[in-house]
């Protein structure tokens, strides 16, 4: 049956393989399966075998109106952007922007550039916003998504710079910028920076480093860092607060302006890992209080008052105390556990390196009706968050090249995950399952 599968997929990869360009529209690649061991209905959005990926989770990736879903894929484009050095073509492609229209499955290209950052799409209108490196500066842009999409319908797309608006420079004496979230009021953008600092921050910095276990090496170092903030309108830059750890996966509220997550990341396992600041830095505090048994990972900003987040327990040193999907409630500091799976499979799945528990990334719809999370052994879960009840949707998704890191629309009808299932690993299909059909099955 697999074999089946990656035959047909593979055919249609062929197909479908066209050269691809800013504004070029191509047919929808929906197929739909059925998963052998959960039963699931699970439609694939993009079967071309590509290197296709979703944003990160935390990242918004339906626009204001509900009707296109973001991706991202560096190996859907032409030729036009691989500049040859000393006679040899690049070993990969600049990443662009991909969008799917969801009730037709049709596919636009919404980027072709060579250095392009990051993007991240408006709360509130069909907006993207998007960084780019330019003669060593920082800058960003904001793209008019309404009137790209409707010329592209119409194959008259105009140049990339008449839907784009120049809102600013980042200042290179704020520090070096890095990844952006933006507020749920679209004015501002909140950036992380690397910075210099005093010799007393250095030394504060170094004495308060995590020192991991002796199987738990330090992949990121810590690093002197803060978070800006820049006006979307104005394009002034002002900052928020410095940090003495090494700051990454910013997240603002959808709900609330000026409330800000981010987290002090090692690359694994943290003293103190999840922070909360506001906009106008009058709070910088911790973010749930950690034990030294509690490895937290993988917060997720997800609605006004909660933040889901996932504490490890794939090691026995970390099975003496609770794990698994948890929430905070930023107004009460409550924490509440949300539920956890084992199963022989995921204890199985990286065998001679990890022995599983469950879950390794997760997520929640913003009405607080369900949680989501992968486990180390590559399967997808919904948790019904009033009765606790498990739903085991999609199996053996690889983790590899990039884990299946679930996501909800934000009407949470739909649960987003990736899925290296069909290439055996080496490239990602992305998936999407509709929560109505849960208990459902064929």
């Amino acid at each position: 049956m697999k074999k089946i599968f990656l035959a047909a997929f593979g055919l249609l990869a062929l197909c479908n393989s066209a050269v691809a360009q800013f504004g070029n529209v191509s047919k929808s690649e929906m197929k739909s399966f059925v998963d052998p061991q959960t039963g699931y209905k699970i439609t694939m959005l993009t079967d071309t075998m590509k290197n296709d990926r979703f944003l990160y989770q935390t990242d918004p990736m339906w626009t204001a109106d509900g009707k296109y879903l973001l991706f991202r894929s560096s190996s859907r484009g032409g030729n036009s952007l691989e500049k040859e050095v000393n006679g040899e073509k690049p070993k990969s492609r600049p990443v662009q922007i991909y969008f799917i229209e969801i009730a037709t499955g049709k596919i636009t290209q919404a980027t072709e550039s060579d250095n392009l950052g990051s993007v991240f799409l408006a709360n509130k209108s069909n907006r993207m916003f998007m960084s780019r490196q330019e003669n060593e500066n920082w800058n960003m842009y904001v793209i008019d998504l309404d009137r790209f999409f409707t010329d592209a319908k119409k194959g008259k797309v105009d140049s990339k710079s008449s839907y784009e608006k120049f809102i600013g420079t980042f200042p290179k004496n704020m520090g070096k910028p890095g990844g952006y979230a933006i507020d749920c009021n679209d004015d501002y953008a909140y950036i992380t920076v690397e910075r210099e600092g005093t010799k007393e921050e250095e030394e504060r910095m170094m004495k308060n480093a995590y020192i991991g276990e002796s199987n738990q090496p330090i992949k990121i170092q810590p690093t002197l860092c803060g978070i800006r903030k820049m006006n979307l309108k104005t394009g002034e830059v002002t900052k928020v607060v410095d940090t003495e750890f090494k700051t990454g996966h910013i997240q603002a509220s959808r709900f609330t302006p000026g409330e800000i997550v981010f987290c002090n990341e090692t690359g694994g396992d943290a003293y103190q890992r999840m922070w909360f600041c506001t906009a106008d830095g009058s709070v910088f505090k911790p973010l749930y209080n950690e034990t030294k048994l509690d490895w937290v990972t993988h917060e997720t900003f997800v609605t006004k008052d909660y933040v889901y987040f996932n504490i490890l327990g794939f090691q026995p040193r970390l099975r003496k105390q609770l794990s698994g999907i948890v929430r905070i409630n930023l107004r009460t500091d409550d924490v509440e556990p949300i539920g956890q799976v084992e199963m022989d499979k995921d204890r199985k799945a990286m065998e001679g390196q990890l022995i599983g528990r469950g879950f390794w990334h997760c997520n929640a719809s913003r009405d607080n009706v369900w949680a989501a999370g992968d486990t180390f052994g590559g399967n997808v879960w919904l948790i019904d968050i009033k009765t606790g009840k498990r739903h085991w949707i999609a199996s053996d998704t690889k983790m590899k090249p990039d884990h299946a890191h679930p996501s909800f629309s934000p009407d949470g009808t739909k649960l987003l995950f990736q899925s290296g299932h069909f290439t055996s690993g080496k490239r990602l299909n992305l998936m999407m399952f509709d929560i109505s059909t849960v208990d459902k099955k064929n």
